[in-house]
């Protein structure tokens, strides 16, 4: 079962090197078959000169042999640049392609694999073996080669050597003649590889408790090195005396102790190595030397077997040690194919039953949920319509449950208990993607990137920029914007640009805001997107949107609840409860009630708006 794991994910993963790096699969097999092919092509026109000159010394043939040998070595010589300058270009660009591999995955997750913290450590965890050691997906980029050369050295070695079991008729008869003494050879032979095997597990064995290791040692020693020289760091460093605790914190986190562990045996191991394969290699020297003494091979003949048997046992060797890092490596393959197996449920869980074009209304039926991996419910029991073309104002205090409801109703969780509706028809049965272009949400953690500001309110790499600017003058961005020295091609943040604008917080918010404008999608959600704002600004922002909202239906959830006051509706959660719900005047009119409470407790940060 272990072994056709192993063979399973070797098949999978270079589908998924050649899905990174499409030329690379072939360019190495023909890159590996030159290297190997080269020395012994070169051997066999060396043993040809040798045996004529032995022989019958024809000018012509020798003359021929050495052009050969000289002009096919040229010729795969200039072959294996070329591929070898083509596989180092792919490979400069192979650690962006993985990691962009990785990340696109990422962004296909459901949200509630992407919020589970299991998922996030096992990506963490495929990262730090990548960075530290290589593993997973980038030990088979970099082990084919290493897997491929020897097979086709083994293959040369084995077409040289057939000529050892056709000897000439004439030699005189003894025990090194004999097959006797062939079979005690291809013994000795064949007696090195259980001893490299050994040799090689061991040496593997410790070198997984050093992959293990080394990754742990990196994140220290990236924290350390990135705490050392932090400028927000650098007043309790000097103050508190805190160098010497961090220089011995980082000789303890090193993991250098594994990686000397590793060396000194491997150097041990290599020494040992090199006794047996030269005491490997005087047996080969003595027997063909021997046999050629009695004449049974042609004195150029001696040079290619010898240089055939060696060579066939070194690439056995590298063989075993090959398959030995695939074997090793095979865990950290199962690590990234389990991330990449995550269940889509969400997405394949309905049909593709078509989004209704007229008025859409939702409604929460008993609806429960829990965090994946939590013992109390977020939501408990809500029901609630959210009627068409209205306004509804969803407060509370921190944790109550008012984001965890906007989740649920985009679709980003699903209910533990009870069922969304639109139109009267569970929202699952819809089809996802076109149910995710009913919202244009903008939440409290939204995030711009480094492109140009218009790029940032399409979210897209091409706009609409009379679109564009409408929506930044809609959401209070106008006077920033003139601003701009390139106008909507003015990028965000300094990352990719020189001429990029550091932009404030609610500058940044309002842009988000401008993007859920320019969406234009019949259902807009605001989840706290102002929390930088002082009241008075972020209530002129919600009033912008009463303005221009529309007949569209909108949900505005805040903790301040004088931006709520212009709502048709608001709804009061309490501890994953709906408590309350009514216009403002009669939720302030229940002195006992939670809004009452809230909005006196608030009421005196409004008393501008």
């Amino acid at each position: 079962m272990k072994t056709r794991s192993i063979w399973r994910n070797l098949w999978r993963g270079y589908g998924i090197v050649n899905q990174l790096t499409p030329a690379y699969i072939p360019l190495t097999v023909v890159g590996s078959f030159i290297k190997a092919a080269q020395p012994f092509a070169v051997l066999f026109l060396s043993a040809r000169i040798i045996n004529e000159l032995a022989g019958d010394r024809d000018i012509g043939r020798i003359m021929l042999y050495a052009a050969l040998a000289v002009g096919l070595a040229f010729v795969l010589s200039a072959l294996n640049a070329v591929v070898t300058r083509r596989i180092t270009t792919m490979n400069s660009t192979l650690w962006a392609r993985f990691y962009f591999f990785l990340g696109n995955r990422y962004m296909q997750l459901n949200y509630d694999q992407i919020e589970d913290a299991a998922n996030n450590e096992n990506l963490a965890d495929i990262e730090a073996k990548a960075n530290g050691n290589g593993l997973g997906i980038l030990r088979l980029h970099w082990s084919l080669p290493e897997l491929l050369q020897p097979l086709f050295e083994l293959a040369a070695a084995i077409v040289l050597v057939f000529g050892m079991f056709s000897s000439a008729s004439n030699y005189e008869r003894t025990f090194i003649t004999s097959p006797f003494a062939t079979g005690l050879l291809i013994l000795l032979v064949l007696l090195i590889l259980p001893f490299t095997y050994v040799v090689k597990k061991r040496e593997q064995r410790i070198l997984q408790q050093a992959f293990e290791i080394n990754p742990k040692a990196n994140t220290y020693i990236q924290f350390f090195n990135e705490y050392m020289q932090a400028k927000n760091a650098a007043k309790d460093i000097r103050l508190y005396k805190q160098a010497p605790a961090i220089e011995e914190h980082y000789k303890k986190s090193d993991g250098l102790a594994y990686w000397y562990k590793f060396f000194d045996y491997l150097g041990k191991n290599n020494a040992l190595a090199a006794g047996m394969n030269a005491l490997l290699a005087g047996c080969v020297y003595l027997f063909i030397g021997l046999r050629a003494l009695y004449g049974m091979y042609p004195l150029g003949s001696v040079v290619q077997y010898i240089g055939a048997v060696t060579g066939a046992v070194g690439a056995l060797a590298n063989l075993i040690g090959v398959l030995g890092n695939y074997i090793t490596n095979n865990p950290y393959l199962d690590l990234m194919f389990h991330y990449l197996d995550l269940p889509d449920n969400i997405r394949k869980s309905g049909s593709a039953r078509p989004i209704p074009q007229d008025e859409l209304e939702f409604e929460f039926r008993d609806v429960s949920f829990k965090y994946p991996g939590g013992s109390d419910y977020a939501i408990e029991r809500l029901s609630m319509k959210l009627h068409v073309g209205r306004r509804l104002a969803i407060v509370g205090m921190n944790g109550s449950g008012k984001t965890t409801m906007i989740k649920l109703l985009c679709r980003l969780y699903e209910p533990t208990d009870g069922v969304i509706t639109l139109n009267g028809v569970d929202i699952r049965e819809y089809d996802y993607a076109a149910y995710m272009r009913i919202f244009s949400v903008v939440f409290q953690d939204f995030k711009l990137y480094s492109f140009s500001l218009g790029q940032n309110v399409a979210a897209s790499e091409t706009y609409d920029a009379k679109l564009a600017e409408e929506c930044l003058q809609t959401a209070g961005f106008g006077e920033k914007l003139k601003a701009m020295p390139g106008g909507l091609e003015t990028c965000l943040h300094k990352d990719f640009s020189d001429e990029g604008v550091e932009i404030s917080g609610g500058e940044a918010q309002k842009v988000a805001l401008a993007r859920a404008l320019y969406k234009n999608a019949p259902f807009v959600i605001l989840d706290e997107p102002t929390a930088a704002l002082d009241p008075i600004a972020e209530f002129e922002i919600y009033a912008r949107f009463h303005e221009i909202i529309g007949d569209k239906t909108a949900i505005f959830v805040s903790h301040r609840l004088s931006s709520c006051r212009f709502c048709h509706d608001i709804a009061v959660f309490h501890e994953g409860r709906l408590i309350q719900r009514g216009s403002h005047d009669e939720l302030v009119a229940d002195r006992g009630g939670k809004y009452a409470e809230l909005w006196n407790a608030q009421a005196q940060y409004y008393v501008s708006a």
